[in-house]
């Protein structure tokens, strides 16, 4: 019997251009029959129950005490990192973090050294829970205020990312186009490229990306993958240098001048298919001067559509891109980094997030 390693099963792939066109019709279809509104990918301070943390509280004996040992407590024992809750449920109030003693027995003598005014003023004392940090939605503060009242100011962006209601139906129907016209270039390269499609998911391998300037509503880049060829072209990688491209800049060379963020292959099959979607223009002007640097820096305020989540290569240059928004079809397990293995846009220590939205069908 040999002892030498079995080669690694490759996993048979298609390149049956009738099933996989299929497949994209089917999509386009439950896109467009969609009723849901877009899910935005948050992070857990949103998604996971406030943290608790334990506080030492005093049964005031007398209600008409409560005014002033709240105001000695304030000026002389200050809830720090604390400031979110309320002192006081009705004849009980937060003394201190039980980190601050050893053991609820030595709170009397705490409060005699500290707060002399106050030693008897308390029946008993107590731990009880309380949320550490203050609640940012209304589903947060719902659920901490039955552990104890804290200060909460509604905000309504929050409230619409977090249940699923940022976008009106008008708002809808651009986006779902646009992620319309990421699987019909999927199409387009599939149908003229002659690609091959693991029989697992004919998804897996391939991606999608086109950016858009929103304020103009405006096709400022299409890309799609070539990560067969070089290992850095994936598509979100060539649509941001096609943005480069339209910013006289640029890695990688591009013969068009007129349309420089598009392949000019794919571009009269998309102006056929979206006859009414506009596309970035050089104007003669910025053609005639490539000394002109004034506009936005790469995808600054720019919408990206994407087929699959991206990997963490491409989600960091869609950071370092500035780019404002991302919106993709689907999970990729294996590698997504804004989803699935990571949410690289919830990392508060870089310098610039843009938000994620998911879910077209």
């Amino acid at each position: 019997m040999s002892n030498e390693a079995e080669p690694p099963v490759k996993k048979p792939k298609i390149n049956d251009i009738n099933n996989f066109t299929e497949t994209i019709d089917k999509c386009l279809q439950n896109i467009r029959q969609s009723q849901k509104n877009l899910k935005a990918v948050l992070g857990s301070e949103f998604d996971l129950p406030l943290p608790l943390v334990e506080v030492y509280v005093g049964h005031i004996t007398n209600v008409q005490d409560i005014s002033k040992a709240i105001l000695l407590l304030n000026e002389k024992i200050p809830l720090k990192g604390l400031q979110h809750l309320k002192r006081v449920q009705r004849k009980d109030i937060i003394l201190c973090p039980i980190n601050y003693l050893t053991d609820v027995t030595f709170i009397q003598d705490y409060l005699e050294k500290y707060v002399p005014e106050l030693r008897n003023v308390f029946d008993y004392f107590k731990e009880v829970q309380v949320p550490s940090l203050p609640p940012k939605v209304n589903r947060q503060y719902r659920e901490v205020k039955r552990l104890w009242p804290c200060n909460f100011h509604p905000n309504t962006y929050f409230e619409k990312l977090v249940e699923n209601m940022m976008f009106q139906p008008h708002e809808l129907s651009v986006h779902r186009q646009y992620m319309e016209m990421v699987f019909e270039v999927t199409r387009w390269y599939a149908v003229n490229k002659n690609i091959e499609f693991p029989l697992d998911n004919v998804f897996k391998d391939i991606n999608t990306t086109i950016v858009v300037d929103p304020v103009i509503d405006c096709i400022v880049a299409v890309a799609f993958d070539n990560r067969q060829k070089h290992p850095m072209q994936h598509s979100a990688m060539l649509a941001i240098d096609n943005v480069a491209k339209t910013q006289d800049g640029g890695a990688w060379s591009s013969p068009d001048r007129e349309f420089p963020g598009i392949p000019e292959e794919v571009l009269p099959y998309l102006k056929e298919k979206f006859p009414s979607v506009k596309f970035y223009v050089k104007s003669g002007k910025q053609q005639d001067n490539d000394d002109n640097k004034e506009g936005p820096y790469l995808c600054t305020g720019y919408y990206i559509y994407m087929l699959n989540e991206p990997c963490v290569m491409c989600s960091m240059a869609l950071v370092h891109s500035r780019a404002k928004r991302i919106f993709f079809c689907m999970d990729n397990s294996q590698n997504g980094a804004l989803k699935s293995r990571v949410k690289l846009q919830t990392i508060t220590s870089l310098n610039h997030r843009f938000e994620v939205f998911t879910d077209f069908f």
